[in-house]
């Protein structure tokens, strides 16, 4: 892995760097990282190697693109100084003006030392504009650059060939460092690491036969419900006066029994059934679960999540991934206090500072399958930008390729993956993960 002090770096980093803050900033934060010149204590005090936020009143404030940005870059002991447009994103002879008045001011000397300009943030005025501004000084030796989304490379003018950037940070960027450029944050730690991968892997040959899964789906609606409060969320270990058991046979909404097979699974495994009840004391110590309302959620749906965080373990080093996880809960940053998530990723990880989410259901309707295609499609592009990627892991019974075709109007099918119920075996998931992971890093 190459760092931000790398010799493809060396060449081109500079002591006053400018980028245009458009309304995701992650672009910026690794073009700062990489682009700005590290320096030691004495030379900063000297001539401090500085990044300038050119922003619009839209994306100004503590809370917003500009002032969040800032935040985070200033970790890694960056000198930020805000170049406020106001209203005027699209006035080239302000834009021009503002950037010339920064690097010579009137009455005082010009910046000094080497400066760049990373166009790839802000409005297409701002990008034109800044570039003329550059172009009008004619400064000496600037550097203009450009992060090419679609490479995961930096585009260096002059330069022959775009320098990759997928694994250039060191270190790489968290999960917590993309949340927080959006003001973001999680309302509990994720998981992050496979909680039961074997069983989960039993349990996804299972519903490789659709007529097995739907008898589980009907059995988890039947026992589940006395489990849940009136907001429809699990119940607390204290609500209960005595640790619960689940019948293996119930009779509402429908007579139903836990099919043999899974029932195999749940005595051999894991020991959880005693004569004709599943004991959530047993399942939640055999599982390392936190609550009992946690062992439900992973019988009820939780299990594909846990399988595909397992899988994507399995080749996390080959690719470089980090910060894999499951169970992602993102709270409302305006009302923290409320029950409800924002939103929700069921797995991601990164590789670099590229972001991959995938959704899971255990849902074969088609319609549920495409809308939670979409939602974390918008989620996962929100967060990370054009780089990012999304997957759909579910048990539809029609071929994938049909799913990603309905939503090739609103986004490029190369940047999505459905795995629907014929991909759930292990050996064809396996292929299918890694195609799609070797797909999208930066090939």
């Amino acid at each position: 892995m190459s760092s931000n002090n790398g010799n493809d770096w060396e060449d081109h980093q500079v002591d006053h760097l400018f980028l245009l803050v458009g309304e995701n900033p992650l672009p910026n934060y690794v073009a700062a990282r990489l682009l700005i010149k590290p320096k030691t204590d004495q030379e900063k005090q000297k001539n401090p190697s500085i990044v300038y936020l050119v922003h619009t009143t839209k994306t100004a404030g503590d809370d917003k693109p500009a002032g969040l940005l800032e935040k985070e870059l200033k970790k890694h002991n960056i000198t930020i100084k805000q170049i406020s447009l106001g209203d005027d994103e699209s006035d080239g002879d302000k834009i021009r003006a503002k950037i010339k008045e920064k690097i010579q001011p009137k009455g005082k000397p010009p910046l000094q030392g080497r400066l760049g300009l990373n166009y790839t943030g802000g409005t297409k005025a701002m990008a034109v504009h800044a570039y003329q501004a550059f172009q009008e000084l004619q400064l000496t030796d600037p550097v203009f650059s450009y992060l090419d989304s679609r490479k995961l490379a930096m585009h260096i003018d002059g330069k022959d060939k775009p320098i990759p950037v997928d694994l250039a940070l060191s270190p790489a960027p968290k999960l917590e460092i993309i949340l927080g450029l959006h003001n973001l944050s999680w309302k509990t730690d994720p998981i992050r690491q496979s909680q039961l991968p074997d069983i989960a892997e039993a349990f996804a040959k299972l519903h490789l036969n659709s007529d097995l899964a739907r008898t589980w789906r009907k059995w988890c609606d039947g026992v589940f419900k006395s489990l849940k409060n009136t907001q429809g969320y699990w119940r607390q270990d204290s609500e209960f006066s005595n640790p619960p058991h689940l019948k293996l046979s119930v009779t509402t909404p429908v007579n139903v029994t836990v099919p043999n097979e899974i029932q195999e699974i749940l005595r051999k495994e894991l020991g959880w059934a005693l004569t004709d009840e599943l004991s959530l004391t047993i399942a939640k110590d055999k599982g390392r679960f936190t609550t009992f309302g946690d062992v439900c959620q992973w019988l009820d749906g939780g299990w594909l999540e846990d399988y595909v965080l397992s899988q994507v373990e399995k080749i996390a080093t080959k690719y470089s991934l980090h910060d894999s996880i499951m169970s992602l809960h993102i709270k409302d940053p305006r009302n923290p206090n409320r029950p409800t998530d924002q939103f929700e990723f069921d797995v991601a990880f990164l590789r670099g500072y590229q972001l991959c989410g995938i959704s899971c259901t255990t849902s074969p309707d088609h319609k549920k399958c495409k809308q939670k295609l979409f939602e974390a499609q918008l989620r996962v592009q929100q967060l990370g930008g054009d780089e990012a990627r999304v997957a759909l892991v579910c048990c539809d019974d029609l071929p994938s390729e049909w799913l990603k075709k309905e939503l090739d109007f609103v986004v490029d099918d190369s940047k999505i993956e459905v795995f629907g119920r014929q991909d759930l075996e292990p050996t064809k998931f396996a292929k299918k993960l890694d195609l799609w992971i070797f797909r999208n890093a930066g090939k």
